[in-house]
């Protein structure tokens, strides 16, 4: 789908998006124009569009009216306060915008979720010779000048060749990226076999791509986001995940830099940061 298009779609989104109503201790109702997530300090909100989220106090809403009105609220506020850490909550603006964990969690799904493939059929061809004999019985007057029996002997050849690799295998796009991109300790034919493997399987990759571009279009704004490298580049992260995927089998080989890239990529969703 077009760049342009997706960020199209996402603003006509927000401006659909439903103002959340919160009642405050004093009984007032507050509408807020987005609900990031509950912390154990409080609730991350937008109060306008235009402005930057600030995280209200848990003592200035009504708990008992919150669990009437938004029970999903009040059991994001309990989670944690319990387990001390912030819980995704994406309502208003926010919905459909992942946060930094949820952004891991799909990167995982992605690479862990077990697929079938098509395996190249693999043939082995298996030659056995067979030599057979027969003692000639010789008449009276012959055997008694022969110094040995005389054999006929015929000799039979059989050639049989027969697929020995299975149709298919069940896998994981993990498992094959890591395999794909070890540079020690893979016999080069390994490494070609699971390249080839990839050709015969074009939607594998090609899925996998579409999906990261999901996920890429799902991101939260940058200010939502900790100050830390990894973070402020992920749209250009998965945004160079997604054109390698898709570009990782137009040649006839891999060559160390796309390989380099994918590591990176197997890196990022396992990153701290994203669980």
């Amino acid at each position: 789908m077009p760049r342009l298009l997706i960020i199209f779609m996402f603003c006509v989104g927000i401006l659909r998006a439903d103002p959340v109503s919160l009642t405050g201790t004093n009984g007032h109702k507050v509408e807020f124009a987005g609900i990031w997530e509950a912390r154990p300090d409080g609730l991350v909100v937008l109060m306008t569009p235009e402005a930057n989220p600030i995280t209200v106090a848990w003592d200035k809403f009504d708990l008992d009216l919150l669990k009437a009105e938004q029970p999903a609220i009040l059991a994001a506020h309990d989670r944690a306060v319990f387990l001390r850490v912030p819980q995704p909550l994406n309502l208003g603006l926010f919905a459909g915008i992942l946060t930094q964990s949820q952004v891991g969690s799909e990167l995982r799904r992605i690479l862990e979720t077990t697929t079938t493939l098509r395996i190249p059929a693999v043939y082995r061809t298996k030659t056995e010779t067979t030599t057979q004999g027969e003692v000639y019985s010789l008449p009276g007057a012959f055997s008694g000048i022969a110094i040995a029996p005389v054999v006929n002997q015929h000799t039979v050849t059989e050639t049989e060749t027969r697929q020995v690799s299975p149709d298919t295998i069940t896998t994981t796009l993990r498992r094959v990226l890591e395999q794909l991109t070890r540079f020690d300790g893979v016999l080069q034919s390994d490494r070609r076999a699971i390249f080839d493997l990839c050709k015969s399987n074009p939607d594998l990759l090609e899925n996998a791509a579409r999906q990261v571009e999901k996920v890429r279009s799902q991101l939260p704004p940058l200010r939502l986001l900790a100050n830390d490298p990894t973070l402020q580049t992920l749209s250009q992260r998965l945004t160079e995940a997604a054109d390698t995927l898709r570009d990782a089998t137009n040649g006839q080989t891999m060559d160390r830099a796309p390989q380099e890239r994918l590591r990176a990529f197997l890196a990022l969703a396992d990153h701290p940061l994203l669980k």
